[in-house]
Formats: structure tokens, C-alpha cells, sequence
């Protein structure tokens, strides 16, 4: 049995998420509601939950000013969030889950089904790992990107990517200054992080900064050669998109 606790403001959104885990297969038991920051630290620290339920905004700050105020975040967090399609890049990339407001039946079961096995592990970098990404990659804010490693994380200026490669579970990640990192994501996740800031898929292994690409090459079935003279393969796939914002979106 997994215990839980759900921490919103919004009644209407903790009565339908109330009643949903009625009915989840998973067994996740709720041990109690709150409606802001101050009550869902005391809630927290009471009962000590296994999974929290958390919204991002409330009326005496947001989740993030409730997960500072926990001294050792050793429970799962779900986000509840009405953020925009471009912010949820930041959850998708980061160790969290969530559900967007209106809560929906079928995203909601998704997201509860998606939880390992509950360990009480202590979770503050993966948390401010997310922090950063909102604040990075909102739609007014710097283009960075948060990449895991061993120490927790490095804050990297996407301008500084030059390329990414897929390994399969795993991706490679060339910067210009000719350094690399290989990170623990797929390409595919690196490709819905990066598309909107700039980069293209032209291959199944391949993702380019576009900013680097400085020719096109018609032989063998094309290819592109970017500013280190560097030539990589363009799927057919891939190719009519290529040269469309090569031909009209860099003029």
C-alpha cells in the first residue's frame, strides 16, 4: 500500500483526485488533504507519505516554496500543474511526473502506474534539478538545459551543443568546444527538448544544432557538414524539413 497525501488549493481538483484513487488498482491510500504551502508542510511532516500530490501554485507560494521549507524530500512527488505545453518540457525531462489541470481519469492512472516501487529515497537534487529547468527554459527565459551526472547535474548553454547522437538507450552529446557527455536519455527525449530551441532531427541517430549546420550535400542520398567540417548522413525521412528551414527559415 502506497500512502498519500494531496496538497492543492483548488477544492474541486483534490475532490476529483479524492475520488479517482477510490478506484486506482494500485492501492494508494490517502492519508489527508491541505490547501497551501504552510498547511502542506505540516500535513508532510505529520504523516510522512510515501507519494505527494502537488500543485505548483497556491495562494502562499508554490510547490517549490513547500518542498524548500521539507528538510529530506524522501517521498515521490506527482506535480498537479496548469503550466503550458512548453514549461511541461521541463517535467518531462526532469525525475517527476504530473498531471495538467483539468485532471483527466486516464493521465491520472498513467502517471500513478508510471511509480516504481515506493523506496524512501532523498530527492532535493532531483528537485532543484527541476527548479532550474522551469526557470531555464520558460518562454521568456535562457535557452540551458539540466544534464544528470554522477554529482547530480550540470547546467549546460544549449548554444554550446553542437550535435547529438543516439546510443540507443543512452545519448551523445557533442559540444564545439569538441568536449562530449553521454547521458542516460534517449534521443527521442533530447529531440521534444530541443526542437523548440532550435535543433532538427536528420536521422534516427542524429540531431543537429541548425545554428551549426554551414552546408548541404546532394551525394550519397545527402548529407550535412557542420562548422568543425563534420559530415553527417540525411535520412529521406528527414531531408524535405531539413532543407525547407535551411532554404527559409536561416535567410
Amino acid at each position: 500500500m502506497v500512502s498519500s497525501v494531496i496538497i492543492d488549493d483548488d477544492n474541486i481538483s483534490r475532490m476529483v483526485l479524492r475520488e479517482i484513487l477510490k478506484n486506482t488498482p494500485e492501492n494508494v491510500e490517502l492519508l489527508g488533504e491541505a490547501g497551501s504551502v504552510g498547511e502542506g508542510v505540516l500535513l508532510i511532516e505529520r504523516v510522512h507519505p510515501d507519494l505527494v500530490f502537488l500543485d505548483i501554485s497556491m495562494p502562499d507560494g508554490t510547490g517549490f516554496d513547500l518542498l524548500d521549507k521539507i528538510k529530506k524530500i524522501d517521498f515521490k512527488i506527482i506535480f498537479i500543474t496548469a503550466y503550458s505545453e512548453y514549461a511541461i518540457k521541463a517535467f518531462k525531462y526532469s525525475a517527476f511526473d504530473y498531471i495538467v489541470k483539468p485532471i483527466n481519469i486516464e493521465e491520472l492512472a498513467k502517471a500513478i502506474s508510471r511509480i516504481p516501487k515506493i523506496r524512501k529515497v532523498e530527492n532535493k537534487i532531483a528537485v532543484n534539478e527541476l527548479k532550474t529547468n522551469l526557470l531555464s527554459n520558460g518562454e521568456n527565459g535562457s535557452k540551458t538545459i539540466a544534464l544528470p551526472d554522477l554529482n547530480g547535474f550540470a547546467i549546460i548553454e544549449v548554444d554550446k551543443i553542437l550535435r547529438c547522437e543516439g546510443l540507443r538507450n543512452y545519448t551523445r552529446i557533442i559540444f564545439k568546444d569538441e568536449g562530449e557527455k553521454v547521458v542516460s536519455r534517449t534521443l527521442l527525449e533530447f529531440e521534444n527538448l530541443l526542437t523548440p530551441l532550435g535543433f532538427i532531427r536528420i536521422h534516427r541517430s542524429h540531431l543537429v544544432n541548425l545554428a551549426n549546420v554551414v552546408r548541404y550535400i546532394k551525394a550519397n542520398g545527402g548529407l550535412v557538414e557542420l562548422k568543425t567540417g563534420v559530415q553527417l548522413k540525411v535520412s529521406p525521412k528527414y531531408k524535405d524539413d531539413l532543407l525547407h528551414k535551411l532554404l527559409y527559415n536561416k535567410l
